[in-house]
């Protein structure tokens, strides 16, 4: 059963693209038009304001590394009706949409065979209107970074493919609502290095194979600071300068980023905490003096229950060629009532339980995911919660 799933998966004709390139909302469930700031190359006629959303316009391009990611060729018209091109500042982080077009694993409304093989943007020097956009391999050599890969197959249990966010194409928290107009949503920080400019980028999706790849070209200004964002955005009539202001894991299993959040940039500053119990002024016939009196508050032995965590695990620098990494991840006392537990760049081979503790056992075995040296991570909690401290152990164990 599980060979014919896999091998009816691997004749799907499948196509996506990209239809906003600077989305307002994290991890949404559902596409609204006034949330997009910025739009793919040509989006007036594929992927039009107003549109369905996900409706289908001929704008799946299927490239080759010898052949062009773009569905059309840079034209002075690609921007037009209100579709801007995007403006990202250094360090921002960019929220990415797009239609699931009954794309994702679910045994909840699909199934958990139907496969992603990898999500990168790459830059290259803006074309022109004009020219001709370099072929594949040539954006390939410079990526801006990878988007991850969504959890499918045997090995997976309904809850890794059932739970969101998760890293990848199929991070679309309503699929089953519609599994083909569905929203799915990538999130992902502005590399800081990058040089300032205006770039032609491209959303490259693999598939059903590592190189069953769809592609969609949109134009990206890079700019310093959240201000000249800012600036640009008003001389074009746009006036949502908001920021996502959200540190749970982006695509890559970083923190998102908060550069920019705070005052006008999208969203509140911390408060810092009031230490004053009380003040009190007292008058005499010369001067006013205020006297203050602070409340310490200890919290060096307060207790912190985490209920769930995103992020990732740093492994050991690699000694030589490695063939296989194993990482052993346990948890001890209330920090075992763990439940959907998911990883990427690495696949979950074993559970182990007993002695009130769980163990994952997890598996590296391409060159890929162990040059990494690192497995992201989303996991929950279950009652009351965890001490995190001390409560947690990994484990390597590397094959050469």
């Amino acid at each position: 059963m599980k060979l014919l799933k896999l091998f009816t998966i691997s004749s799907v004709s499948a196509h996506s693209w990209l239809a906003c390139t600077d989305y307002a909302e994290k991890n949404a469930a559902e596409y609204d038009d006034a949330k997009c700031r910025g739009w793919p190359r040509n989006a007036a006629r594929y992927a039009p304001i107003g549109g369905v959303f996900g409706g289908d316009t001929g704008y799946d391009t299927r490239p080759q590394s010898g052949t062009t990611p773009c569905a059309s060729k840079r034209s002075s018209s690609d921007y037009r009706d209100g579709h801007h091109s995007a403006v990202y500042f250094k360090g921002q982080q960019v929220i990415l949409a797009h239609p699931m077009k009954n794309h994702g694993a679910s045994t909840q409304c699909l199934n958990k065979y139907i496969p992603d093989h990898g999500n990168w943007i790459y830059q290259a020097e803006q074309t022109k209107p004009g020219e001709a956009d370099p072929v594949l391999s040539v954006f390939k050599g410079n990526e801006v970074v990878d988007l991850g890969i969504s959890p499918f197959g045997h090995d997976k249990t309904d809850a890794d493919v059932n739970t969101y966010p998760k890293p990848g194409y199929q991070n679309a928290p309503n699929l089953c609502a519609d599994t083909d107009k569905a929203l799915a949503t990538y999130s992902f920080n502005v590399p800081s290095n990058i040089k300032p400019g205006e770039y032609t980028f491209v959303w490259l999706w693999a598939f059903n194979g590592p190189t069953d790849y769809y592609s969609t070209c949109f134009e990206v200004e890079i700019v310093e600071t959240p201000e000249e964002r800012e600036n640009i955005f008003k001389s074009r009539g746009q006036s949502d300068f908001s920021l996502p202001c959200d540190s749970t894991a982006t695509s890559t299993g970083e923190a998102g980023s908060m550069v920019g959040c705070g005052g006008n940039n999208g969203g509140a500053p911390t408060p810092k905490p009031d230490t004053t119990a009380a003040t009190t002024t007292k008058t005499t016939s010369k001067t006013t003096v205020k006297t203050t009196t602070e409340k310490v508050i200890d919290t060096q032995h307060s207790k912190i229950n985490f209920k769930q965590m995103t992020g990732s695990i740093q492994l050991p620098e690699l000694e030589g060629n490695l063939s296989r990494r194993q990482v052993f991840v346990t948890f001890y006392d209330e920090c075992a009532e763990i439940s959907n537990p998911n990883f990427w760049y690495a696949n979950k081979i074993g559970t182990t339980n007993g002695n009130n503790q769980i163990t994952f056992e997890l598996e590296q075995k391409s060159r890929d995911e162990i040059n990494r040296k690192e497995i992201g991570f989303h996991w929950a909690f279950d009652r009351n919660g965890c001490d995190y401290e001390n409560a947690v152990d990994v484990r390597t164990v590397d094959t050469f």
